[in-house]
């Protein structure tokens, strides 16, 4: 099968347990961009957020029209896409595939969906046994996103809640996290360390405590998939299905 962005045979990445790039003089990026790239993602925001509200006279974004929510997804995105672009490009092989695993095959769809599907379903039956252990109202769990998907009330919004969630956010969040995060982490302390701290980083930084177990679980799951396949594809379609799955539940009120 092809793949998406070709790689020349010197810019392939390095096997699977082995730390990328540690002898290629042209790589230079790493802990110190993930981190900056981690709070752009959380500065620029939340001033953005900030702002709006002032100008707004609102004191909250409860009732922001979805074009709104979107728009608000920019900054957030500057920087987890930002911190990627500038370390290939300023400090790195100049290359998403290269240095990032940004790569994608056919066989990735099937295999990826299918894996979202299934860590979607069994994520939700063990936070559940979790929840129900510890005595947690289910009902907080997801609140987030019930309330985005509310803000869908005609076709338009449906697209534009589907672009968000099931298309923009995976390959964002994949290439930040799975990509920069994990392969950051990968060259300095090894391969489950990254795939464990990466995760933990991507349920902490979406701020909502009670959706963590899952985002955190889903966050291993995509981990492992990118360093057993050594590219990101299976990952980002495991995110679509992930995503994708929880709104139509929503949409249809399954969820």
């Amino acid at each position: 099968m092809g793949t998406v962005g070709p790689v020349l045979p010197e810019e392939r990445v390095a096997p699977v347990g082995q730390p990328p790039d540690e002898h290629d003089d042209r790589v230079r990026w790493g802990m110190g961009d993930a981190v900056a790239g981690t709070l752009l993602a959380i500065l620029v925001p939340g001033l953005v957020v900030v702002a709006v509200l002032a100008a707004s006279g609102r004191s909250d974004l409860d009732g922001l029209s979805l074009g709104a929510t979107a728009l608000l997804q920019v900054p957030l995105w500057a920087g987890l896409l930002g911190a990627p672009l500038w370390s290939t490009y300023g400090k790195g092989r100049r290359s998403l595939a290269a240095d990032f695993g940004l790569r994608m095959r056919w066989s990735d769809v099937p295999l990826g969906v299918a894996t979202g599907l299934g860590a979607q379903i069994a994520l939700a039956v063990v936070v559940a046994l979790l929840y129900q252990v510890l005595g947690v109202d289910l009902d907080k769990v997801g609140t987030s996103a019930e309330a985005l998907t509310s803000s869908a009330t005609d076709v338009v919004g449906v697209v534009l809640l589907v672009a968000i969630v099931a298309v923009a956010a995976p390959l964002v969040e994949e290439l930040f996290y799975r990509g920069l995060w994990l392969r950051a982490v990968e060259r300095r302390w090894g391969t489950t360390p990254a795939v464990v701290m990466s995760s933990l980083l991507f349920g902490s930084i979406h701020f909502q405590p009670y959706d963590m177990p899952a985002l955190v679980g889903f966050g291993l799951v995509a981990g492992v998939l990118t360093v057993r396949t050594g590219r990101l594809g299976p990952a980002i379609w495991a995110h679509v299905a992930f995503n994708l799955s929880a709104v139509v539940s929503l949409l249809a009120g399954i969820g």
